[in-house]
């Protein structure tokens, strides 16, 4: 977060290996609600199989996930994402 965009998140560090839910991600605006990863995805398990670096939207940083049930592979930010414990 910064004071000139308040949206702005650090880039996750997320290793290889690591499993993760699609969540939803803070707001990036007063008055507006969570994003969402998408109806498909929220709530889903995936499986990060690359960091592939900064975003330029500051949303916590791009990474490579395998979605379990599906055995897709795609590239979703950071912000989406928590950490399975």
């Amino acid at each position: 977060m910064n004071r000139y965009h308040p949206w702005a998140s650090p880039d996750k560090h997320i290793p290889v290996g690591t499993l993760v839910r699609f969540i939803n991600a803070p707001s990036r605006h007063k008055h507006e609600e969570d994003r969402s990863p998408g109806p498909n995805l929220e709530g889903k398990l995936a499986l990060v199989i690359d960091q592939c670096g900064s975003d330029a939207h500051q949303w916590g940083g791009v990474f490579k996930v395998h979605v379990g049930d599906t055995g897709e592979q795609l590239m979703y930010w950071g912000d989406f994402m928590e950490i399975v414990e």
